[in-house]
Parts: C-alpha cells; structure tokens; sequence
C-alpha cells in the first residue's frame, strides 16, 4: 500500500452531511492529525477510513485499491480508541496474543512478535499482569501493542490519550512520535480535538469545522499562515485575537488601520497581500505572542494604549486580558514585573507580524505557499485539498 486518497467523499446522517465532499491525501508514511471541534466530521472520516462506515458518496482509495466497500478485516490497518478495549479476565500476554490467535498465526512467531512490540513499548515486565493492575498509560501502551502485533500499514487512532491525566498524555505523545519514527512506513492517522496535540504530533494537520475540511498544513504553517479565521483562533494557545481594521490600498502604498492606529505595510506582508483585498473594512488578526509589553521587542513598530484586566500565570509565561475600549484583547506580558488590574500600559505589536481576513468570507486575505493544493484523482503523490466552508 502506498498513498490514501478521500475522492469526494461525502457522509450523511438523517439527511444531514456530518462529512461534505472531502478531499484528502495521506501520504505513505505520513503522521497525518484531523483536529477540529466535536462534531466536525474527523472522527467520522476515521470510520470510514476503517470500513466501519460507509461513505454515502465518493470513494476512498489505499494505493491502487479502491476500498469503500472492502470490509474493515481486509483493510491492512490496527486501531487504538479512546476505550483501551482490554480483556479484563486476561493477563498482558493473553490480550496482545488474541489477535494472532483468532487469526492461527504460528506460535513460535506470535511469542517472538509479543517480546518484540512489549520491548518496543516497554512493557515486557508486565506481561503477566492483568488489566487491572494496570495504571492509565500502562493500559494504554497495551492498547497500542495489540494494534502493533498485526504489523500493519496504517494506524487509525481516535483520541487515544483523552482518558490520561495531562503530565501522562505529554509522555505518550513523545512515545507515539518516537514509535512512528521508529516504524517508518507505516503511516499513522490521529483523531483529537486537542489542537496543542495536533501541531506536537503530526507531520500535517487537518483541520475541519462543521465536516467540512478547512485546510492541511504543517503545524508552523497554520500558526503562520492561518486560511481563515477558525483556523486562526483554533490553532495557538491562547487563540489568536480578531478586531475590526480597515484596508488602504493606493499603488504600492498599503496602509492597514486597527486598534486606532494607521500603519504603512510594507515588505513580506504587502508582498503576500492578495490581489482580490480591496478598500474597505478587514478583519485583523493578532497573535498574543506578537502583543507584548513595550519596548520588550526590538521588531515591534506600533503601541497602543490598554488597561489590565485580568493576568494568568502560566507558569513560563503571563497572559493579560487587556482592554483597549470596548476591545479586549490578550497579551503575553513578562513574569516581572506583573501587572496588575487596573494599571495602565502600552503594548506594542509589529505591523508585519498581522494577519488579515476578509470580514465576508472571514478567509485570508494574505496568500501563503502552495495555497490552495488540489488533489489529483488517481494521482500516485495526493495531497490535502483546501477547502471553504
């Protein structure tokens, strides 16, 4: 199996589309993250991916082989679900053996196979325990191994570390990437709603909205480049802040307007402006890590005048809800001195460091590299499409 590939694919419940006509391609290989609130459609697209749904349009391809309608034991895949699905009244061994079993693999294989992945993940101490005995992350490398055993091309994974507390869930993240670099060709596809494990984990993000595919990219690319204003707030913590600007455009003369103040844009911003932004009102981005205190920055070139409201330690960094007005806004401010509710300050933001939207659509009036990748049906290197919602 090389590449798989969403052709259209739509999924409808009583009528209504919970998955609208998605394009998608995973890579051989390939650590793909669908991330996206609950009730996007990722979860869904899992499914059908695993053969445990049908697509009610479109087809879904593994390499050359069409498998919309192949039953989800002849897809070459292993699961792991938010439910470790452990046998209780078997030990270790015993669970990660009944796979193989039911499938008469021979013994002396299956044993060698069992020392192999329980090493792997380090539980081979704890082969003789039964599931009970069991904390959280060790119930869950048991999971992972059962999947392991079948040695197959790809991992499906729905939420696997939702159950675990969070200094447990930061290990196994760093565990799931050291297996999956450690496996190679295998490719993996990871279910969360946890955006922060989307851009740790994945070679690509997906990220979807109302079953509808927004857009895939490197994790780098959609902080930097969000296509929309979901994305923008979704990804990155805390979430990007929108205000109200206007757009001034005159030649090579660009003049963007927010937060009271009007800033000539130029260089790498007016250079990535599309040609489709016209005069008039635009919705602007801002990053908290680009709204800081003034004078902390050497880049910084516009400052505004705020209130503090309120201030959150988080235990490497401060973010204020800041008011400017009516706006409230968030900004990252330095551990000392802290201030405090009610001080007034100034921040300050680099004008190149914005990211506009229009107010309409609310997509990126901004063009980033290889915006708008199609996939090509029957293509043997697909790629993510991105899409509008």
């Amino acid at each position: 199996m090389n590449d798989i590939r969403f052709e259209h694919v739509w999924k409808m419940f009583e009528g209504n589309a919970v998955v609208s006509d998605l394009n998608l391609g995973i890579r051989q290989g390939e650590f793909l993250v669908l991330v996206g609130p609950s009730g996007c459609g990722k979860t869904t697209s899992l499914r059908m991916l695993a053969g445990l749904e049908r697509p009610s349009h479109g087809r879904i391809w593994m390499g050359d082989n069409d498998v919309t309608d192949l039953p989800t034991g002849q897809r070459d895949i292993s699961m792991v679900f938010q439910s470790y699905a452990l046998y209780p009244n078997m030990n270790v061994y015993k669970n990660l053996a009944f796979g193989p079993k039911v499938r008469k693999e021979p013994r002396a294989t299956l044993q060698q196979r069992i020392h192999e992945v329980a090493d792997m993940l380090g539980i081979r101490h704890l082969l003789d325990r039964s599931p009970a005995a069991l904390s959280g992350g060790q119930r869950q490398r048991v999971a992972l191994g059962r999947a392991l055993i079948r040695e197959p091309q790809v991992f499906l994974m729905d939420e696997p570390l939702s159950n675990l507390d969070a200094a447990l869930r930061v290990q196994m993240r760093a565990e799931l990437i050291r297996l999956h670099q450690r496996l190679e060709s295998t490719t993996t596809v990871y279910v969360t709603h946890d955006q922060v494990e989307a851009l740790t984990m994945g070679d690509r993000v997906a990220v979807l909205k109302d079953g509808i595919l927004l857009q895939v990219d490197t994790a780098n690319d959609l902080y930097e480049h969000p296509g929309s204003v979901f994305v923008g707030e979704f990804i990155g913590s805390p979430k990007m802040n929108i205000v109200e600007g206007k757009l001034e455009r005159s030649g090579a003369q660009i003049i963007v307007e927010c937060l009271g103040v009007r800033s000539d844009v130029t260089n790498e911003l007016a250079g990535r402006l599309s040609s489709a932004a016209t005069n008039g009102p635009v919705l602007v981005g801002i990053r908290p890590h680009d709204l800081h205190m003034k004078g902390e920055s050497a880049t910084e070139s516009t400052t505004v005048p705020v209130i503090v409201d309120i201030c959150e330690h988080t235990g490497t960094e401060i973010f204020a809800t800041v008011e400017f007005g009516e706006t409230k806004l968030i900004a990252r401010l330095p551990r000392s001195p802290m201030p405090q509710a009610g001080d007034g300050i100034e921040i300050a933001f680099n004008k190149e460091r914005l990211h506009l939207f229009d107010v309409s659509s609310r997509e990126s009036l901004l063009e980033r590299e290889a915006q708008r990748e199609h996939i090509s049906v029957g293509s043997s290197e697909p790629v993510g499409e991105t899409q509008s919602s």
